[in-house]
């Protein structure tokens, strides 16, 4: 008795560390965690009034409700101890007085402190019983309740004293305004009063038969009834259970042993054969909504395998080792016989039949709880200081519990389901599904009307993305491709990671002209290319990259212009001037014109969007300037507003652009020349790399055309002598192993890096393989393409010079006529 009474405590304590284990890191380590969290602090912040007071709804009869006994405490709790470590110790102390609760219960029904003590063990270390015991959810605490009503529903019955029905009903009650696992145990505990009371049925089955027609009468005739049951039903997580769940969650010990022992408990008596018949209806049913499996399967199977492990299996492994060995025969025989036969090795035996549970929950614990990600805290905490209290934000359905717990703003699906139940009037399950589906409509149809109405319904103010969701094709393509260059949207937060748009319900800046310009006249070549990729907002390439284009949409401002002066077409005109009204509408408040799959505030690429437009007013110019200014270290360019270091790549791109716009520090200019003249080796190249060295050569070929320094001259002229030696004789690079390898973009470069160092021969030579083999169909990026032509072309020989260029090889090599 003395060993009992030590185990005991040392299990406890046990329990209590492997509880803590999901919250080692000191995160919650669910999505669930942050909403009952949330919904405590709501509690904590606005009193016990905001709590719903719909009746069903306090009981978790509701489809999507929580009872608030377990929030009402927490909140309690919260008040005396203010502090976010609380909800991680205390899920450990609810999971541990639940296992206490459990070895009372055992100790009730088996009459034997070593047979509860197994069959305890068992049940604490079952894996699905450490999740629901160590996280801060209503079933934690709902567990203990459990446990505590089991002990006195068995006590009850062996006594059959009505003075044990008082603290049954007592627990009880408390039970359903705690958690709906309540309902499991009446489930439960009617399985096992049929057991119990199997001989007074069968004696009076007709009743039984009478009370089970007039029950599914009340089901089908009485619309209360059967609204809750049925939404209750339809709210279990239905889902096909693999036989290897089971070992995973319940544990294999306790799992295999408690469905051997099935015919052994079956003939021990009513409330034990009630333990067969609720364990296996548990399994059956847990082949289909894992919530009856876990962890309430657990529970009987946990009590019969204990049992049946003291009564059976370990008085039969000594003699079953004898046995197995006593026919062995030859070398070591003899030395083997003796060791089947010694008691040390049956201790050890069961030694491993007991630490197994141990292992596989400690396991469980450290593998099977995922801790939800909380990928980007500077997006959270953006929402948090930037958006009011009361907004409603879009994101992907699991992304509300961590938005709702790190921001306490709203999102449209886990907002409805949990929250307008639990504060007040719960959704029906058909309400609850349609928040989920339109909110899959929002992130995926390309009927934007459509979308636009949903978002108007919901009252959604911001639609939040993060890299993980981005990667979802139906975002990505439907909503994600659009919100860049519709108006009903203004980017407001991106890092490279995250994306927070801002709906504008009704935006200022509205489509004028949704159709492509119809031109007929000289240039029609280049017009009709570029107006195939008119989105009705702004010009974006085929393909799955940043449909904004702010870069490429500058560079159109600026060809527009110059064909409007050619033609005095006012079309070219009006669309010039949507561009620029466009542009300064979609500009970040900081001045950004960000790029990217999920965008970033890349220095580049607002650079590279200034640049045709040095020459142009436009709001919101003088915004994007400054922020220019801004990134310019002693030695480098900020990449991203986050950067300490640059790269020589993008110093080398950004260095003729801000020398350009007027804004190129002396010191910087200075510095960075020096770097680049430095790293370029002794066969001018830079770094041995054909890419690197014809972005780097390129730039400095702008560099010298806007300053005339002749020693950054001599290095384009080198870098342009290595890149000679890099083309075959028809002026194709050797690097294309593949035909259209490289964009004829890069070739471009090539002949602006020729023109500017001189090298007539090169450079005629590879415009002819330009003109000989363009296909706009195969370039990955078209637009991008030939805008990048044309301003590779324009620093060369003019802009005028370009347009006429491009405009003859569009008409020799066009695109397809789209009907």
């Amino acid at each position: 008795m003395k060993k009992e009474s030590l185990y005991l405590p040392l299990l406890l304590i046990a329990s209590f560390i492997i509880r803590m284990i999901p919250h080692r890191t000191l995160l919650l380590a669910t999505y669930d965690e942050y909403l009952h969290k949330d919904i405590t602090l709501r509690i904590v912040h606005y009193g016990l009034g905001s709590i719903s007071k719909d009746i069903p709804s306090l009981l978790g009869l509701r489809a999507y409700s929580y009872p608030p006994m377990f929030h009402i405490i927490g909140a309690a709790f919260y008040k005396i101890f203010p502090s976010d470590y609380l909800f991680f110790v205390l899920p450990a102390v609810y999971g541990t007085l639940a296992v206490l609760g459990f070895y009372l219960a055992f100790k009730e029904l088996m009459e034997d402190k070593k047979r509860a003590l197994l069959a305890v063990t068992l049940l604490a270390f079952a894996p699905n019983f450490i999740y629901r015991t160590s996280l801060y959810i209503p079933e934690n605490l709902g567990l203990f309740l459990f446990s505590l009503s089991m002990l006195f529903g068995i006590r009850l019955l062996k006594s059959k004293k009505i003075r044990d029905l008082i603290p049954l009903a007592l627990v009880f009650a408390l039970y359903m305004i705690t958690h709906r696992g309540w309902i499991f145990f009446v489930l439960a505990a009617l399985l096992v009063l049929v057991s119990y009371w199997w001989d007074f049925i069968k004696r009076h089955l007709h009743y039984f038969v009478a009370l089970a027609v007039v029950a599914v009468l009340a089901y089908t005739q009485v619309s209360f009834i059967h609204s809750t049951l049925g939404e209750l039903a339809l709210r279990l997580q239905r889902s096909e259970v693999s036989f290897l769940g089971y070992f995973k969650w319940i544990g294999v010990v306790q799992l295999v042993f408690g469905a051997i022992a099935s015919p052994y408990y079956f003939r021990r008596g009513g409330i034990r054969r009630g333990f067969v018949l609720w364990a296996w209806g548990f399994i059956f049913a847990g082949g289909i909504s894992f919530r009856f499996r876990d962890p309430y399967a657990a529970i009987p199977l946990s009590a019969m395998a204990a049992e049946y492990l003291i009564d059976v299996i370990f008085p039969a492994i000594g003699p079953t080792l004898r046995k197995a060995f006593e026919g062995v025969r030859g070398f070591g025989a003899e030395w083997i016989r003796d060791v089947s036969k010694k008691r040390w090795l049956t201790s050890f035996i069961i030694l491993l039949i007991l630490v197994s549970p141990l292992a596989q929950g400690v396991y469980g614990a450290y593998k099977y709880v995922e801790a939800p990600t909380v990928s980007d805290k500077e997006a959270y905490e953006w929402i948090t200081q930037n958006t009011p209290e009361n907004a409603t934000i879009l994101v992907w359905w699991d992304m509300g519990y961590l938005l709702i717990g790190n921001t306490k703003r709203k999102d449209v699906v886990i907002w409805k389901k949990v929250y307008q139940g639990f504060f007040g009037e719960a959704p029906t399950v058909r309400e609850a599904t349609q928040a989920y589906f339109d909110h899959v409509v929002m992130f995926s149809s390309n009927q934007r009307e459509w979308a636009y109405y949903l978002m108007k319904k919901y009252n959604v103010s911001y639609i939040f993305v993060d890299r993980r969701r981005y990667s979802y094709g139906l975002i990505r393509y439907g909503l994600m491709e659009y919100a860049p260059y519709d108006t009903h949207f203004k980017l407001e937060f991106c890092n490279g990671n995250s994306v927070i748009y801002r709906f504008i319900p009704e935006p200022d800046l509205r489509i004028e002209q949704p159709l492509p310009v119809n031109y007929t006249g000289e240039y029609s070549p280049l017009v009709n290319f570029l107006e195939k990729f008119w989105t009705g907002y702004n010009y974006a390439d085929f393909d799955s990259r940043y449909k904004a284009y702010f870069n490429l949409n500058a560079w159109m401002v600026d060809l527009y212009s110059r064909l409007y002066k050619k033609t005095g077409d006012e079309s070219f005109k009006a669309r010039r001037d949507w561009l620029l009204r466009w542009l300064s509408y979609k500009e970040m408040e900081n001045g950004a014109f960000p790029w990217g799959v999920p965008p970033n505030d890349f220095t580049l690429y607002t650079s590279y969007t200034l640049e045709p437009l040095k020459d142009v007013n436009f709001d919101g110019k003088e915004r994007s300037l400054k922020l220019l200014k801004d990134r310019e270290r002693g030695d480098f360019f900020m990449t991203t507003p986050k950067d300490q270091h640059g790269g020589m790549v993008t110093n080398a791109l950004m260095l003729p652009v801000y020398k350009d716009l007027g804004i190129l520090n002396a010191t910087t200019e200075k510095n960075i020349v020096n770097q680049l003249l430095k790293e370029q080796r002794g066969d001018g190249s830079w770094n041995d790399n054909l890419g690197t060295t014809i972005a780097v050569a390129s730039s400095l070929a702008r560099y010298y055309q806007l300053t005339g320094n002749e020693s950054v001259l001599d290095s384009v002229k080198k870098a342009a002598q290595w890149m000679t030696g890099e083309q075959e004789e028809n002026g194709k690079l050797k690097a294309e192993k593949y035909e259209y390898a490289y964009s004829r973009a890069t070739y471009a470069q090539m002949v602006y890096i020729y023109h500017v160092a001189g090298l007539t021969e090169a450079e005629e030579k590879t415009l002819r393989f330009i003109e000989d083999t363009f296909d706009p169909n195969r370039e990955v990026h078209p637009l991008d393409a030939v805008l990048t032509m044309y301003r590779y072309f324009g620093y060369a020989y003019g802009k005028e010079d370009a347009i006429d260029m491009l405009n003859e090889l569009l008409s020799a090599h066009p695109m397809p006529r789209f009907n």
